[in-house]
């Protein structure tokens, strides 16, 4: 017995034997326009019940599985589809009415009707979606030859919805863009030219796609993506919008998903993809120039797209910086008055800013020492050579939007935004190196050091005031000397400027810094300690001795902020540095896994030992220890919690009672706690610590003019 596969080459065959069949045996009947009606239902009729074998999308989905329309991310067009082929029915349509025969019947005065009245007889195909898709994938031009015929004697045009994808809006024009071969398709400027023809040019050669994850790309940006300059020529003869925004999911910024952000704009695709003959044409073209000024939905122009893509490899720094300058000039020729790269976007950053902001250090070196010698041109520099004498040059800078005079300056980010990649490096970029240098020789050490001496000075009167505070009686104390009474007055004073300059700095940047930076600003700077001695001068105000608890920690943290003036000494401030990077990074995640094990094995010895083991008096250890006034046991938590933090720093005691009920699992858990804690967790705290150290130095000099 044979087997037959539905849907298979043969079944096929049979399918059209049966449709050539069905249609000569159509010819014999009347013209009368009933039986014409008739017809056509027969055909539409075959078409459903025979041909279309998958047609349906349950069928289809119970066949092959989930379709490509239920998918989160189906692809734009793809060779990989399950499809079949369906052949659409035929009629005739009958150009020539006798009069007076159906009064209501409508004529269309048509060129192209007119041409056929010589085929009174003829068939004419009927075109739907499948078989218009199914022609633009295989650029099969003879297939849509009576297409214009259908579509007039219809009123139908191409950007109908029955011409569309239901799920994508894609029409016939994008899916034959995504079906080309040696870089043409036939159909398309057939399909344009019917377009044409049909009123229709403008809406059709801008559809766009209308899903959430392809939203807005036009044929006009499969053009360019496919680098293919015949087809953005063509297109932009007929009229696509060179403004076209493509910003579906697809084409954003999204972390862990696929996409490619560009800027949504044709020619911010072309520039990031290196096409600059293509940028040249949009720019410069007789029938609809790009403004090269416009923004996408992020207020980014090209700049800031070709800033975004820029990944500081040597080539992909190549291409952008040569397709920046490129543009900047092009932009210059085309309106002189125009400042490209003073246009913000939506955050208020220039390409200069963006690319300080994500550490772009390829990109920003070349926007800072960008130097144009074409005189025409000169003003886009932002370097000027003044002299030069063999190796030895003096050069001038352009810094505007650079020092800190500006909002959003390149200081202000560098300095400020902890999370930005390479911001060590990028201070080592001239002209920043420089400006850096003479601030700090012109004014900056002076104000550096005479407020260190003044912090000095101010921690000195604390800590006498601390020391000679009374202790006799109640608090607050009667004033038996006024030097110590003067020197209480300056600590309070003194705590309550740094704390008002603590809230106005942390409120001021607040928005630019990074949680982790927040927490290190108010645990390592004056805002701490000043709040501490705020809080010391009201409890002694209300009689509480507890002010001498948060004086004493007030003094500690006060002696330990003077690091934060080691910055203004190199070799200082990088250790200060490295101290500040093992506590808020080693430290931190060292202190996280080292409470869990310490909770984890105290909880069980506590839950091990149940109450009264350990105390039989005729037992030899307690013998030992009778001297000791009633000792603690592992049946408390707390003192369970010390004696494992002994183990952790190796200054635990195994020494253990022999009334002990599981005395094998007690050995066993204390060992499998040192080992854990005192072996590996310490090693591995080291390993990191030496691993902070060494890249530390690597950067030390950038490093140490961040602090600075």
């Amino acid at each position: 017995m044979k087997m037959k596969k539905m849907g298979s080459s043969s079944d096929l065959e049979e399918t059209d034997h049966t449709e050539e069949t069905n249609a000569s045996a159509d010819e014999s009947y009347s013209d009368d326009n009933n039986l014409h009606s008739h017809e056509v239902s027969q055909h539409f009729k075959l078409k459903h019940t025979k041909y279309a074998i998958f047609s349906s999308p349950k069928a289809k989905c119970r066949r092959f599985g989930k379709a490509d329309t239920e998918r989160e991310m189906a692809p734009m067009d793809s060779v990989y589809q399950v499809e079949c082929k369906i052949m659409s029915p035929t009629a005739k349509f009958h150009v020539q009415f006798e009069k007076g025969k159906q009064g209501n019947q409508l004529t269309r005065q048509s060129s192209s009707l007119e041409s056929t009245n010589s085929c009174r007889d003829r068939t004419f195909k009927l075109y739907d979606r499948t078989r218009l898709f199914d022609a633009a994938a295989y650029g099969d031009c003879d297939e849509l030859d009576d297409l214009l015929v259908y579509l007039l004697r219809s009123q139908k045009r191409l950007t109908n919805n029955e011409f569309k994808e239901p799920q994508t809006g894609k029409t016939c024009l994008l899916k034959a863009m995504l079906n080309l071969s040696s870089g043409k398709n036939n159909t398309i400027p057939f399909l344009l030219d019917i377009a044409a023809k049909t009123d229709n040019l403008k809406e059709f050669v801008n559809s766009a796609y209308k899903d959430t994850y392809y939203r807005g790309q036009t044929a006009l940006h499969i053009a360019i993506e496919r680098r293919n300059m015949n087809l953005v020529e063509l297109l932009v003869q007929h009229g696509a919008d060179v403004h076209a925004r493509a910003d579906g999911e697809f084409f954003r910024k999204a972390r862990g998903r696929a996409g490619f952000y560009f800027g949504e704009l044709p020619l911010s695709l072309a520039a990031c993809t290196n096409q600059i003959e293509i940028v040249q044409y949009l720019l410069q073209n007789q029938y609809s120039p790009a403004n090269i000024a416009t923004r996408d939905s992020f207020g980014n122009t090209v700049l800031h797209a070709l800033v975004d893509i820029a990944d500081n490899t040597v080539e992909n720094t190549k291409f952008v910086t040569k397709m920046y300058g490129e543009i900047l000039v092009l932009g210059a020729q085309i309106k002189p008055s125009l400042r490209l790269e003073d246009i913000t976007n939506k955050k208020g950053l220039t390409p200069l800013s963006l690319a300080a902001k994500t550490g772009k250090i390829g990109v920003f070196a070349y926007i800072l020492r960008r130097e144009i010698k074409n005189p025409d041109c000169r003003h886009l520099s932002r370097k000027f050579t003044e002299w030069a004498y063999g190796p030895v040059h003096s050069s001038l800078y352009d810094l505007s939007g650079v020092d800190t005079t500006d909002n959003n300056s390149v200081l202000e980010i560098i300095a400020y935004s902890s999370e930005t990649p390479n911001r060590h490096d990028m201070l080592l970029v001239e002209p920043l190196n420089k400006l850096l240098q003479d601030k700090w020789d012109r004014f900056v050490k002076r104000i550096f050091y005479l407020n260190f001496l003044t912090y000095v000075i101010y921690i000195t009167i604390f800590t006498i005031a601390a020391y000679y505070r009374p202790v006799v009686g109640n608090p607050p104390f009667p004033v038996d000397s006024k030097l110590r009474a003067i020197g209480e007055v300056i600590t309070v004073i003194g705590g309550i400027y740094f704390f008002l300059r603590g809230v106005s700095k942390c409120f001021e940047e607040f928005f630019n810094l990074s949680l982790i930076m927040c927490i290190f600003f108010f645990v390592s700077s004056s805002f701490c300690q000043s709040l501490l001695v705020l809080l010391s001068t009201f409890l002694y105000f209300f009689g509480r001795h507890e002010y001498v608890a948060f004086m004493v920690i007030c003094l500690a943290m006060s002696w330990v902020n003077v690091l934060y003036f080691t910055r203004g000494f190199q070799q200082m401030g990088i250790y200060a540095v490295m101290i500040e990077k093992m506590i808020l990074r080693d430290m931190l995640r060292f202190m996280f896994v080292y409470i869990l094990f310490l909770i984890g094995f105290a909880t069980a010895l506590v839950t091990l030992i149940e109450d009264g083991e350990g105390r039989n008096e005729n037992s030899t250890c307690y013998a030992k220890r009778c001297c000791r006034a009633d000792p603690a046991s592992y049946n408390s938590l707390y003192f369970t919690s010390q004696e494992l933090f002994k183990f952790a720093i190796g200054m635990g005691d195994l020494e253990f009672t022999e009334n002990y009920k599981y005395k094998t699992i007690y050995i066993f858990l204390l060992i499998m706690y040192v080992i854990l804690t005192y072996i590996l967790l310490l090693n591995m705290l080291i390993a990191l610590m030496g691993e902070t150290v060494s890249k530390i130095a690597q950067e030390s000099k950038g490093i140490w003019k961040l602090q600075v």
